[in-house]
């Protein structure tokens, strides 16, 4: 049979042959163009929600931390786990002003080289106001500006690396560093009730390892480790943290018991010491008298007829320093055994069968402890002289806040 004009076999269309190089660079173009779009849609999502274009964050674990601290009012931090967030006003009378700092009165920025207060809520004054705190009456008592860079949740080593962030700032005179006995306890921790940096000790020095987010890995399956490695590494976008947020808030911000309290293999009295002992150190070089106090809940002043070992060794240790040492123990403990029977409750807030932090008459008598321990110092910040005060030599009563007498 005679061809059609023009055909031949030999101008048959042949498949076109795809090497294998053409291949991976079709692979490597999609892989950049779908790069690109996603760069270009998650640059455009974070102009348009007003948040840093190129900020590296893990906006997930931002979001978590702020959740588990949205009582604390406070913000995450890279170095600290969180800080207070500046210039908050809250209506139960809780101000902050610049650094989270919190008010003691009228001030409206950063007072320097008088006093600086750090530690946990208890040294912040929650659930007073803040002319309430023990730092804003010690100022009463003294004249002298105690700027109070307290932040509640803190463990020890947090409360030491906040003094040491401060302190250029405040040049201060005289370091009170408050700790509550559970604050201690915090910093053998990786995580209390949010991700915290924590110190493992190397030759007796402390190494820092920063707050990070602790997943469950523990007792999963092969496919739920590794959707948790997925929305770790999605983490960084808040393109997916915006969708996720809304599609399956309950997977994407998911918490459970273990990743609130995470425990390290690490002595928190021989870490609270070393920290303790670097920050005395530099206080020495910059002429700065330090200060440690000693606070605890109602139930042990209760219950108990000693500090415990927590406080007991950093106390000691501290001692050993030349840090002066202030412990609200042994006072409140005689205040309650002389009774009446509820008289905690004038110093620590109670409701519920359960009791809080202290009231502005316990930090009131907080503040007549600790005022005995500095006033020796004072009359080189106020220019005063100590013959000027000696009214008040005379150590106030236990029910004012001083140790009993024999």
């Amino acid at each position: 049979m005679q061809e059609p004009h023009g055909s031949h076999d030999g101008d048959a269309v042949q498949p076109a042959v795809v090497t294998r190089g053409s291949r991976w660079g079709n692979l490597l173009l999609l892989l950049v163009s779908l790069l690109t779009t996603f760069l270009v849609i998650e640059i455009g999502y974070r102009l348009s929600a007003g948040l840093p274009p190129f900020k590296l964050a893990n906006w997930r674990t931002d979001q978590v931390v702020m959740i588990n601290l949205g009582e604390l009012k406070a913000i995450p931090d890279p170095i600290l786990g969180w800080v207070n967030k500046p210039f908050n006003v809250h209506e139960d009378g809780y101000t902050t002003i610049d650094h989270g700092v919190r008010k003691n009165f009228d001030e409206t920025t950063i007072r320097t080289g008088a006093a600086l207060a750090v530690g946990d809520s208890f040294t912040e004054g929650w659930e007073v106001k803040d002319s309430e705190s023990w730092p804003a009456q010690l100022e009463k008592l003294t004249s002298a500006a105690v700027v109070n860079a307290a932040i509640g949740g803190y463990g020890a080593d947090q409360t030491i690396l906040r003094a040491e962030q401060m302190l250029p700032i405040v040049k201060p005179k005289i370091l009170l560093i408050g700790f509550h006995e559970v604050a201690i306890t915090r910093a053998g921790y990786s995580v209390f009730g949010a991700p915290k940096p924590y110190f493992t000790l190397e030759n007796g020095d402390p190494r820092y390892h920063p707050p990070k987010l602790t997943e469950p890995r523990e007792n999963t399956s092969f496919l739920r480790t590794i959707s948790y490695q997925i929305r770790e590494v999605l983490g960084y976008s808040a393109v997916a943290d915006f969708l996720f947020a809304r599609l399956n808030p309950n997977f994407w911000y998911s918490n459970n018991d273990d990743e609130l309290y995470n425990k390290v293999d690490v002595d928190e009295v021989a870490v609270t010491c070393a920290l303790l002992k670097r920050l005395k150190a530099r206080t020495d070089q910059d002429g700065i008298g330090m200060v440690m106090f000693l606070q605890y809940y109602a139930p042990l002043i209760l219950n108990s007829d000693r500090p415990g070992p927590s406080s007991r060794g950093v106390a000691a240790c501290a001692q050993t320093m030349g840090i002066r040492v202030v412990d609200q123990f042994a006072s409140l403990r005689a205040i309650a055994a002389a009774g009446p029977p509820n008289v905690m409750r004038q110093y620590y807030w109670y409701y519920d069968g359960m009791f809080g932090h202290m009231t502005a008459k316990g930090n009131e008598h907080a503040a007549n402890l600790i005022f005995p321990a500095l006033r020796d110092w004072l009359p080189g910040i106020l220019g005063w002289s100590s013959q000027t005060r000696a009214a008040s030599d005379t150590a106030p009563s236990p029910e004012d806040g001083g140790m009993p007498q024999p």
